[in-house]
């Protein structure tokens, strides 16, 4: 009987890398386990062999380079190539094979194939979401664990994507932020030209990783998009990885607004409020006008449930009391010195 790692374990080895990465170090063994044993307080040999048994069921990718090993999370978008809808990779060689097979799932694909088949109106459970995919003659073969792990975190990754929408345990397909054809689709409540942006004080003169030429969906270059027409790359100032802007499902307001942001992939996106990356990774909202990352519980006000539709941060549309108080400064400022400078002349008796 083949070994499986333990789905909680793996979750905590996957907050361990992002954390790890986010401290600008390499995600070696001995790290991941340092920080797993720190935060969780499991033991550092369990650990060890929890990362294993994770790279051996396809939840953990393991990378040698000049001999030094490191571990990356294989949902991080082109990584691996993508299957057509409709396929599923399939293994001849028993289930350790069908495991490893899990990474190279299109799980935005088959999640909204699950919900749009199962036509449940307030949305489907995880539970039933499997139960319909496994009675697919194409996701049969699969063992159970794995599949279930990839799928759990699969939803989690289209949550925050804003591909699917969350309610309790239920999960729909988010038909107002994308079309049928992918691409971007916003409410008639909203404005048609977004507002505008500008850097927060913490995100100025921050270093930017050097661009990575080709795109991270559809391998293209600047010069070839998926349709073969050119199109710039935008590029994560953290790591560097890049998408063409259709491949993003960013519309063209959006597209002007990040290319004036230091700009973070899906990946290293952190809280715009807290500066926090990894915390409640299900609550992040992502800002339709700067894409700017927020915990429900970070945004003014706080947020107890998941905005349906179109979001716009606090950054981008502060209160009316807000941008009043601002004018009001401004103006003060303005008429200060509006008047000569110098001291004032006495008044003649």
């Amino acid at each position: 009987m083949v070994k499986l790692a333990n789905p909680l374990y793996t979750e905590w080895i996957l907050e361990a890398i992002q954390k790890i990465k986010k401290q600008k170090q390499r995600p070696s063994e001995e790290r991941i386990c340092h920080a797993v044993s720190t935060s969780h307080g499991l033991d550092k040999k369990t650990v060890s062999e929890q990362l294993e048994l994770s790279v051996q069921d396809g939840s953990v990718l393991k990378v040698t380079n000049k001999g030094l090993a490191s571990y990356k999370d294989p949902d991080n978008p082109g990584r691996f190539s993508s299957v057509k809808p409709g396929t599923f990779p399939k293994s001849t060689k028993g289930s350790r094979g069908s495991c490893n097979d899990l990474r190279n799932v299109d799980w935005n694909k088959l999640l909204r194939r699950a919900i749009e088949g199962l036509e449940e109106p307030n949305g489907s459970s995880l539970k039933n979401i499997e139960k319909y995919l496994r009675s697919q003659s194409d996701l049969t073969s699969t063992t159970t664990n794995p599949f279930q792990q990839r799928l759990r975190l699969g939803a989690k990754r289209a949550v925050n994507n804003g591909r699917l929408l969350k309610d309790g345990p239920q999960y729909r397909v988010n038909y107002g932020g994308l079309d049928g054809k992918g691409a971007p689709k916003y409410p008639s409540a909203f404005p048609s030209s977004l507002p505008p942006v500008s850097l927060l004080p913490h995100e100025k003169d921050q270093p930017r990783a050097d661009p990575i030429p080709i795109c991270s969906f559809c391998l293209g270059t600047k010069e070839s998009n998926r349709e073969k027409k050119p199109e710039e790359l935008l590029s994560c100032a953290d790591c560097g990885s890049s998408g063409h802007p259709s491949c993003l499902k960013f519309c063209p307001e959006l597209t002007t607004n990040v290319k004036a942001l230091r700009w973070q992939c899906i990946e290293c996106k952190t809280c715009s409020a807290c500066r926090i990356q990894g915390k409640n990774a299900d609550n992040m909202l992502f800002c339709d006008s700067c894409d700017r990352g927020f915990h429900m519980e970070c945004c003014d006000p706080p947020l107890s449930r998941m905005p349906k539709g179109m979001w716009i941060c606090q950054v981008c549309r502060p209160k009316k009391k807000g941008r009043k108080l601002l004018h009001e400064k401004a103006a003060q400022i303005k008429r200060r010195y509006a008047k000569p400078i110098g001291r004032p002349k006495k008044k003649k008796k």
